[in-house]
């Protein structure tokens, strides 16, 4: 049977210079410039994931867990408002706080200025400090939907 694997995440900006400012600035991912003839086009380097991608499809909820495809970013060594307050800082929009999943991990999700979804997992065992050190108490969502 033939095989069909995801490659790379294409995401779509006005302005890619900035868009890579700003995953750069929040992430820490390097970029570089790919000359071609075709429109602006920055490569961005996360690191390498320490476990395959995977893929899923999940309903769409009142609680803004998940209303359009979104890529998901795996957080490790740092409370995930710790990411969020970033994402605040550079000109992004907070859509949910961190909430948990089950017992396996925490999820938050943010849409970059240009107003692209992304989600924010960490596994409960990968948090710089305690579980709790990652939800804002009482905190509301700043917008179930974008």
């Amino acid at each position: 049977m033939p095989r069909a694997t995801l490659s790379q995440v294409e995401i779509a900006s006005p302005d890619p210079a900035r868009s890579a400012e700003f995953f750069h600035r929040v992430f820490g991912w390097d970029a570089m410039a790919v000359p071609w003839d075709g429109p602006t086009y920055v490569r961005m380097f996360p690191p390498a994931p320490a476990e395959p991608v995977g893929a899923g499809v999940l309903a769409p909820d009142a609680v803004g867990i998940l209303d359009r495809l979104t890529i998901v970013v795996r957080i490790e060594g740092e409370p995930l408002t710790a990411v969020l307050d970033r994402v605040r800082a550079e000109g992004g929009e907070v859509a949910l706080e961190p909430i948990p999943i089950s017992t396996s991990g925490l999820y938050a999700r943010f849409f970059d200025p240009d107003g692209n979804s992304f989600g924010l997992w960490q596994d409960r065992n990968t948090s710089n400090g305690s579980p709790e050190s990652n939800v804002r108490p009482g905190a509301p969502p700043e917008s179930a939907a974008g």
